[in-house]
C-alpha cells in the first residue's frame, strides 16, 4: 500500500530523513543505509513536523489538532497536547526557536500556540483580531494560520493568515505589535537569519519584505502569473527562490537600501 507523503524534514546534523504520511505515521530513515523506524500517530494525517535543534526530538502536528513530541532514539512520545490545550483543527505549520526551547504552531482553527518544549505547556495563544462575528465554518477556514516563524534577533514571532494578515507579536508581552496587510492570502513566511526582516509570499504571486520593527513594507517582487506555493531565502537573504502554481521556479535578487 502506498501512502501520500505530507512533509519531509532533514535532520539538522545527521544523514537522517523524517517524513509524515496520510495515515498518521512518521517514518525516519538513515541515509544511505535505508534503516527505518516508525512513530505511530493517532490514525489521522501527520500534517506537519519539525526536528528540534538538539536532533533528539521532533514535534509533529496532526489533522485532529493534536501535537506529539517524539523521542527519536527511544521511539516514544514524550508528551501529547490535545483537547482544550491543543488545536481544534488540522495543524498547518510548526516552527521552533534557535535554542529549541519554544515551538510555535499554526492551525486551520485560526490559532497560533506558543509551547515550552521541555514541559509541553502552552504558554499563550495568538489569533487574528477581527470586529466581525464569524458565524460560519467557511469564514473560520478563511482565517486559517498558514505559516509561523521566530525572529532570531528580537523576541518577536510572525503569524501569517489566509485572510492576508501578517501579524507580528511580542513574545514577552504576548501583544500584537504590527498587523501587515496583504490583498490576498499569505502562503509562507520566513525570517532573515540576522535581522528583523520577514519575507512573505502570497496567492497573488508576490514576494514581500517587511520591517518587523516598524511594520513597514520594504519592497515587493513580482514575476509569477499564479500563486507562489513556497519560497526560501539564501543564508544572507540576498536571494529568494520561489515555486509557483504557474509551473515555474524563479530567482529574485533582493535589494534593500541598507545593503
Amino acid at each position: 500500500m502506498r501512502l501520500a507523503l505530507q512533509w519531509l524534514e532533514w535532520h539538522p546534523c545527521a544523514p537522517v530523513l523524517l517524513a509524515g504520511t496520510a495515515d498518521g505515521n512518521v517514518w525516519m530513515w538513515k541515509i544511505p543505509s535505508g534503516e527505518c523506524k516508525t512513530f505511530q500517530g493517532p490514525n489521522c494525517q501527520a500534517t506537519r513536523g519539525k526536528i528540534l535543534p538538539d536532533g533528539k526530538r521532533a514535534i509533529v502536528g496532526y489533522e485532529d489538532g493534536s501535537l506529539r513530541l517524539w523521542d527519536l532514539k527511544q521511539g516514544n512520545a514524550i508528551y501529547v497536547i490535545k483537547g482544550h490545550d491543543g488545536h481544534q483543527g488540522a495543524l498547518t505549520s510548526v516552527a521552533c526557536n534557535k535554542e529549541g526551547t519554544l515551538v510555535l504552531t499554526g492551525s486551520v482553527d485560526g490559532q497560533a500556540k506558543l509551547i515550552n518544549t521541555s514541559t509541553g505547556k502552552v504558554l499563550c495563544s495568538f489569533s487574528s483580531e477581527s470586529s466581525e462575528v464569524k458565524d460560519s465554518m467557511q469564514e473560520q477556514d478563511s482565517n486559517s494560520v498558514e505559516s509561523v516563524g521566530f525572529c532570531n534577533v528580537l523576541p518577536l514571532v510572525g503569524v501569517a493568515y489566509l485572510d492576508g494578515t501578517l501579524a507580528i507579536y511580542d513574545m514577552n508581552s504576548q501583544n500584537l505589535r504590527h498587523r501587515c496587510k496583504h490583498e490576498v492570502g499569505i502562503v509562507h513566511l520566513q525570517w532573515e537569519e540576522a535581522s528583523a526582516v520577514v519575507s512573505t509570499c502570497n496567492l497573488a504571486g508576490v514576494v514581500t519584505l517587511w520591517d518587523a520593527r516598524s511594520g513597514a513594507m520594504m519592497s515587493e517582487y513580482r514575476g509569477h502569473s499564479s500563486e507562489i506555493l513556497d519560497f526560501t531565502l539564501n543564508r544572507d537573504a540576498s536571494v529568494a527562490i520561489t515555486a509557483g502554481g504557474d509551473h515555474k521556479a524563479k530567482v529574485f535578487c533582493l535589494q534593500r537600501p541598507d545593503r
